[in-house]
């Protein structure tokens, strides 16, 4: 074979097997490189070996044991020593001149606890191990610096302060263990191993953050009833639409989410409007909620719809890192009031829109509720007219114009409910008809002879009760299914001594209204409060009800005379 000059012969098929020589064409080996004697002594001979750096190495697939590479990071000869423990271990070949890297030699262990974007370490190590492969003894040598750590940009600091120190029998091994805080960010962490020319690397995947995420129904009101119409639409400016997408069980970073989908037909008939969801990126926390906005080109204008009349505009099937929920915006003629567009002392008093929300709890709860008190102040038409706000907990005690109105038990929607009402002692015959429109005080039932009502005089603002105040298709709930809704929440159906109902995220707007006292119609607990009616009696003189404040909750009886809130179930 021909010598040649630090390059390679491709040889025939044939020869595939045969041994390879460059400079030499007496080959004592697979492959052989001789020194040219006689060349210029200035002309460098030897074997170039590929010059990479770790990060262009870290990118390698499929790589083969034993390969070798010239590592620019490290300044010395690596090689791939195959999968350690999960890990891709290289190590350089060892400097002849240094003792110590031939006698000894480390290699990847493992990593220890969790490692989640965006989520602080904890309890979280890295751990290599120590080989004296010598005969003498190395006494008291340290590794306390040995190890630091990349991860996207972050600083993760590493700390062994203690037994970092090694002292090993010839043949022996012991593992250090590097104690990691900070906190990492989704993609690779590398720890690299570095001291006296003895290196290793370790990697690890970081992975991106996750939750419980709860679908989402986003109702939109567009409005014909009657001579009252009202047009919704979406758009980027005052109709933007924002929905709050609740989760628990929340840990670690996501990225920013951006959905495009092409929208029903509107109003205009256009149907072929473009509306994009996008969630900015984050950190979960342990329980929250996630803020999605919906753009437009120019806006949608949303189908007038009759009275509880749907349609579904666009649906997004939303996924953060496995994390999944559907959000479906829909179309809506919202739900109007029992009494919309009736006067109630000479005045349109009632002109309240309502939405359904459907809440989704252990043991399979699943009920539709409106999504307002009956009478709460951002569901009236004007310009207070909040169809979608959705405060929960302390937000939702705070604002009074969700609190709504406080009806006497059993009594209709005849104006008593309205907050400001001056109370009156009238006396009424019968659970039918007040006869007065203002609040009944002095009497704990508000009608004469109430201990002897029976049957269906019990009954009257069931599903299909007389007085039952609630929009079409909707009832006051019986206790039970209070107690249904209780469990949901807390987990008990009775007593609960913690703050679940107080700060629960399932039904908005469940409000701390107070109530009135049946003695004189004052108002009481306004704010720290709730007490809520159903529509099942209570011994001879009271009624049922579902209460909570900040401490504790539980279902109970009081007089049918105190005026409560009253929030209506789907029949």
């Amino acid at each position: 074979m021909k010598k040649l000059l630090l390059s390679f012969v491709v040889l025939p098929a044939v020869l595939a097997t045969a041994q390879v020589g460059v400079n030499t064409d007496k080959p004592r080996s697979s492959l052989d490189v001789a020194y040219i004697k006689g060349a210029d002594p200035a002309t460098p001979q030897g074997v170039h070996f590929p010059n990479v750096s770790t990060a262009q190495r870290l990118k390698f697939e499929n790589v083969s044991e034993g390969m070798m590479i010239y590592n620019t990071d490290k300044k010395c000869l690596e090689m791939y020593l195959g999968d350690e423990s999960g890990s891709h271990e290289w190590q350089c070949i060892p400097n002849v001149g240094n003792k110590s890297s031939q006698n000894v030699s480390v290699s990847p262990a493992s990593f220890s606890g969790q490692f989640i974007g965006g989520v602080p370490l904890s309890n979280a190590s890295v751990s290599f191990k120590i080989t004296n492969n010598g005969f003498s003894a190395l006494n008291n040598v340290g590794f306390s610096d040995a190890v630091t750590v990349e991860n996207e940009g972050t600083n993760i600091t590493v700390n062994c302060s203690a037994n970092c120190s090694l002292s090993l029998n010839g043949g022996e091994s012991k593992t250090l263990t590097y104690q990691l805080s900070g906190t990492p960010q989704a993609g690779t962490l590398t720890a690299r191993f570095s001291k006296f020319g003895l290196s290793a690397d370790q990697l690890l995947t970081v992975d991106k953050g996750n939750a419980n995420l709860q679908n989402q129904e986003h109702y939109i009101v567009s409005f014909a009833h009657g001579s009252t119409t009202i047009q919704g639409e979406i758009n980027n400016g005052n109709n933007q639409v924002r929905i709050s997408i609740p989760y628990t069980g929340g840990k670690g970073s996501y990225d920013a989410v951006s959905i495009t989908k092409t929208a029903a037909e509107g109003q205009d008939g256009d149907a072929t409007k473009q509306i994009t969801l996008s969630i900015p990126p984050g950190n979960f926390s342990a329980r929250g909620e996630l803020t999605a906005t919906l753009s437009v080109d120019g806006s949608y204008q949303v189908k007038q719809m009759g009275p509880g009349d749907t349609y579904d505009i666009v649906t997004y099937d939303i996924d953060i890192n496995g994390s999944t929920a559907k959000v479906i915006i829909k179309g809506i003629g919202g739900i109007p009031d029992r009494m919309f567009g009736k006067e109630t002392k000479g005045a349109l008093r009632h002109q309240f829109i309502y939405l359904p929300v459907t809440v989704e709890g252990a043991n399979g709860y699943n009920k539709t509720w409106l999504n307002y008190n009956l009478g709460a102040e951002y569901a009236k038409l004007g310009k207070n007219f909040k169809p979608q706000q959705k405060l929960f907990g302390q937000a939702a005690h705070d604002e009074a114009k969700t609190h709504g109105s406080l009806f006497q038990w059993q009594r209709a929607a005849d104006g008593h409910e309205f907050k400001g009402q001056r109370p009156t002692t009238t006396q009424a015959t019968n659970w039918r008809n007040a006869g007065s429109s203002a609040f009944i005080k002095g009497n704990y039932n508000w009608v004469r002879n109430g201990e002897n009502a029976r049957g269906a005089d019990l009954e009257l603002w069931r599903a299909r009760g007389e007085n039952n105040p609630c929009p079409s298709g909707y009832h006051v709930p019986t206790i039970e299914e209070w107690k249904d809704f209780h469990q949901a929440v807390t987990g008990s159906r009775d007593y609960s001594g913690n703050n679940k109902m107080w700060s629960q995220n399932k039904l908005p707007n469940l409000a701390a209204a107070g109530y009135h006292s049946y003695d004189d119609g004052s108002l009481y607990g306004k704010g720290s409060y709730g007490r809520y009616w159903s529509s099942s009696a209570y011994g001879s003189n009271s009624a049922h009800y579902m209460y909570f404040n900040s401490g504790y909750s539980n279902t109970s009886g009081d007089y049918r005379a105190n005026g409560s809130s009253v929030r209506c179930l789907k029949d």
